[in-house]
């Protein structure tokens, strides 16, 4: 089957606060604070119902594997020609040999299986595909124990690239 994606307009920077609104109820449930980092203003091109679902995912994510206490920092920054938008946990981590395999369909780690039950390893795959989709990518950054940052690299839309560029 196919998958059909809008390819409008998105204001990124207002997907990440409205994530941020329902995140913070989510991270009252589980003790864990969700803060806004820096948001800068990001046009991209793409479907606004899938960039919000591949963010709810990552800050879920951050939320469920974080420690009661800790913190969740959504953050919005862009270059001459990328967005980059990055959900940074204070959780459990993900080991370097699992690094390579999260974003494959149906894994979890054994940390993570043991840390909570829910879950089908799909969410991350799931992500990959909706970065990858707006032509971007997804990376993660993970020290065990210490937390993970996962950033999600987009292309800005062609319009806001050419106003960047316009000499004031």
């Amino acid at each position: 089957g196919e998958v059909k994606l809008e390819s409008l307009p998105v204001a990124l920077e207002s997907l990440v606060e409205d994530i941020h609104r329902q995140a913070m109820l989510l991270g009252q449930d589980r003790n864990v604070e969700v803060l806004l980092g820096t948001v800068m203003p990001a046009m991209v091109q793409g479907d606004e119902l899938r960039l919000r679902e591949l963010l709810l995912n990552l800050v879920e994510n951050a939320v469920k594997y974080s420690h009661p206490g800790g913190k969740v920092e959504i953050a919005l920054l862009t270059d001459e020609q990328h967005a980059r938008l990055s959900v940074t946990d204070q959780g459990i981590g993900i080991a370097p040999e699992d690094q390579r395999r999260i974003f494959d369909r149906f894994y979890r780690t054994d940390v993570a299986r043991a840390h909570t039950k829910k879950g089908t390893g799909l969410g991350l795959a799931i992500c990959e595909w909706i970065a990858e989709a707006h032509h971007g990518h997804i990376d993660v950054k993970s020290t065990v124990g210490h937390g993970s940052t996962f950033t999600v690299t987009l292309p800005l839309a062609r319009s806001a690239v050419k106003h960047l560029l316009i000499p004031a």
